[in-house]
């Protein structure tokens, strides 16, 4: 996935300073992708680099003379993992002004530092043509005061209310997520495991544990323990009651703990019966780890947020919203300028939760909206949300309803969904640019991410069938 970040400054270079600003940058180490282009170009067509400069000074007078569109209008430098981008305009407005932004995937390392150093390196590239233009000691002024500030709409309403509630003193804070907890998230994707804490939480608070267990002995049974305790979602137990009347007398760890207990021929309170007389029965019994991920659906809100994690979608940009009554949890992602509210349910997905769905829609003031179910998503919900979707396009208000069953398919149908908004955003950002290099550049540099990802995939399968084959060639010596 692409992220874009941009910085703008009120401030209107003059169409005669642009190419010396993109040439200072030059000499900064930042090669404009688009002016190289056209300088090859007329190195060509000039029969040599001498004149090349003479041909660009032409083609920049006669735009400016025939007030056409500003001859350079902005630029893109490429580096190996994230691509810079400088666009100039006229003052705020309209998408115009100063602005200058890097492109860059989850591999990027430090990319708020670097688009930081760039906006500097362009302050300094501008005051540099700006003085080299008016001559020594002036110009300068104008530079200094170039004042950077993050892009408006980067950042929505929604997500920075839910990250205000989320840090607030008096919201609980979410759990961090341990290897153990994500290891309970992953067991409990399984519908079975989930269906089966749940009806053993139902049993200890009826009070009839030790049937639930002793009914349901079997492989299958037996071996879905196995795996629940082993993932710290239960633990198992040993009840020792009075054979007179049947109430428990205490719990142990384990039947070795009763071993111990017995041997030290400890007797009833009630009866006096020896402990090695009375009725021991195994329990199992849900962690603490277990209740707090059934609760409200939060073991979903943990998976959804290792799949975005997976799509390249940070931590810190989702948040989450307060649980409603009914159970269904919410999650509120900004991908790419893009508002994403997620609509959690741990079960069957009804009308009567896309109707609570529609009236909370006003607070998360989202253009993508995504219902994920562990169960079933009814057709009444579907009608509905789409429904609501068509009245809010009427009214000049798009929003995308998307459903999502279940958590084994989730990352796949996510996928494009993300790209795409990715996609789209950097077409916006970039689009002012399409008439200075003859192509769509967003789409260009997202399909240069693609094969980048490609090539370092390939690399790291060549890595790994290298470090097989080695090893497989050290086994042979044996």
């Amino acid at each position: 996935m692409l992220f874009v970040e941009s910085r703008t400054a009120d401030l209107s270079v003059e169409r005669d300073l642009r190419t010396p600003v993109l040439e200072a940058l030059r000499r900064r180490g930042f090669d404009p992708l688009i002016r190289s282009a056209r300088l090859h170009f007329f190195e060509q067509a000039a029969a040599g680099p001498e004149h090349a400069r003479e041909l660009e000074r032409a083609l920049e007078e006669r735009a400016a003379a025939e007030g056409e569109e500003p001859y350079v209008r902005g630029d893109v430098f490429c580096f190996e993992d994230f691509v810079h981008y400088l666009i100039f305009g006229d003052g705020f407005g309209g998408g115009a002004g100063l602005r200058a932004g890097i492109v860059y995937d989850a591999e990027t390392v430090a990319p708020s530092e670097r688009l930081e150093a760039f906006c500097r390196s362009v302050a300094e590239a501008y005051e540099e043509a700006a003085r080299a233009s008016a001559g020594a000691g002036g110009g300068s002024e104008a530079a200094q005061h170039i004042e950077w500030q993050a892009r408006e709409g980067q950042t929505h309403g929604a997500f920075v209310q839910g990250r205000a509630e989320e840090s607030s003193d008096a919201a609980p804070r979410p759990p961090a997520v341990t290897p153990e907890r994500a290891r309970g998230v992953e067991i409990l994707e399984d519908a079975a495991a989930r269906g089966f804490l749940q009806r053993l939480g139902e049993a200890h608070d009826d009070g009839r544990a030790t049937e639930f267990v002793a009914g349901g002995r079997g492989p299958e049974q037996e071996s879905l323990v196995a795996r629940l305790a082993g993932a710290g979602l239960v633990r198992r137990e040993v009840q020792v009651s009075c054979r007179k009347d049947g109430h428990s007398l205490f719990r142990l760890p384990s039947t070795e703990a009763l071993s111990i207990v017995t041997a030290s021929n400890a007797v009833c309170s009630v009866c006096g019966s020896a402990v090695a007389d009375e009725r021991a029965e195994e329990l199992v019994t849900p962690t603490p780890l277990a209740s707090s991920l059934l609760k409200d659906g939060a073991w979903l809100v943990n998976s959804l947020r290792s799949i975005l994690a997976s799509l390249g979608v940070p931590e810190g940009q989702t948040s989450s919203l307060p649980t409603d009554a009914e159970g269904e949890a919410q999650l509120i992602a900004h991908v790419s300028g893009e508002p994403f509210r997620f609509v959690l349910r741990d079960g069957d997905f009804t009308g009567a939760h896309a109707r609570r769905a529609i009236d909370g829609e006003a607070e998360a003031q989202a253009t993508h909206t995504v219902v994920v179910a562990a169960g079933k998503v009814h057709e009444e919900a579907r009608a509905r949300l789409r429904e609501h979707a068509r009245r809010r396009a009427r009214s000049g208000s798009e929003t995308e309803i998307v459903f999502v069953e279940g958590l084994d398919t989730a990352a796949e149908e996510l996928r494009p969904l993300v790209e795409r908004v990715a996609q789209d955003a950097l077409a916006r950002e970039l689009y002012e640019l399409d008439a200075d290099a003859g192509f769509d550049v967003g789409y260009a540099l997202a399909a240069r991410f693609r094969l980048a990802q490609h090539r370092r995939e390939g690399a790291l399968q060549d890595l790994a069938a290298s470090a097989a084959g080695a090893l497989a060639g050290s086994l042979r010596e044996f």
